[in-house]
């Protein structure tokens, strides 16, 4: 009787030290998994950093909207507004932001057949009243086209508040679309003798632009078709900025049918969300 009750205790006791051990362990994969409460909020989660388009003003609506969709590249919708400046200087703005809009598109509109250095003055004076209108502090500058070519000029001659933090360039033509300056399929830098005056004009400036800032500059290579833009002229641009940049990168992404092709090309948004980011 007595050795019955010992083992009848013994097990009774081996049955708690399991259950405590089960318990236990429930306990801690709880704790494990439980999220912790979040105490604070970096500055860069909830920063409002627009990413500004200056365009090329052959493009359609169409094609700015499927742009900004595939450098979105997020199921989260952000708002673009636009920009836009007289030659005498009066801003106007399409569209207001929403408070959830931390990274936004501001399409910048400035007057047409002037001068490089007055749309650099208007575009200085509207991205100016851009930052007071919309309460942010930095910005990147993404553009296209022609619209590189200001945009160039502009970063060559802002003040270092009013640089970007990122600068990507596409299918800018640095050196014209002349076949006989560039060679159609080269990505070496255009000799010297080969360059056009808006080249050397922005190649002599170059030391002016802010170190600091992120320059990546996007070129298609048509395949089956005609290339209207010389590969080495889109390129062309590593002559400005690799030499003053701490980070410059390039990418030539193949496309179908003309330059604008790289707006219906899918890998655009992903390589400049991948720069930016």
């Amino acid at each position: 009787m007595k050795a019955t009750t010992k083992q009848v205790l013994i097990g009774a006791t081996w049955l708690v030290v399991l259950l405590a051990m089960i318990g236990g362990t429930m306990l801690w994969q709880q704790q494990v998994h439980k999220s912790k409460p979040v105490t604070t909020i970096t500055v860069t989660s909830t920063e409002r950093i627009p990413m500004v388009l200056l365009l090329d003003d052959h493009l359609t609506h169409n094609q700015i909207q499927q742009l900004t969709a595939h450098i979105q590249n997020s199921s989260a919708t952000q708002t673009l507004v636009t920009a836009k400046i007289t030659a005498t200087g009066t801003v106007t703005f399409k569209g207001q932001l929403l408070n959830s809009d931390n990274r936004p598109y501001i399409q910048v509109q400035l007057p047409k057949n002037l001068d490089s250095n007055r749309q650099t003055h208007l575009l200085k004076q509207l991205l100016t009243v851009a930052r007071q209108q919309f309460k942010f502090r930095r910005f990147n500058l993404v553009s296209f086209g022609r619209g590189g070519l200001t945009a160039t000029n502009y970063v060559e001659h802002t003040t270092t508040s009013l640089s970007p933090q990122h600068f990507v360039l596409m299918a800018t033509p640095f050196n014209g679309t002349s076949r006989q300056s560039n060679n159609r399929r080269q990505t070496t830098p255009v000799a010297a003798k080969s360059q056009t005056a808006t080249l050397a004009k922005l190649i002599a400036h170059h030391h002016t632009i802010d170190s600091k800032m992120q320059v990546l500059i996007v070129a298609g290579k048509a395949i089956k078709a005609d290339q209207p833009l010389p590969l080495q002229s889109a390129l062309a641009g590593q002559s400005i900025f690799k030499p003053v940049v701490k980070v410059y990168q390039q990418k030539v992404l193949r496309s179908w049918r003309t330059q604008s092709g790289l707006l219906n090309n899918h890998q655009i948004g992903n390589t400049i969300q991948t720069f930016i980011n």
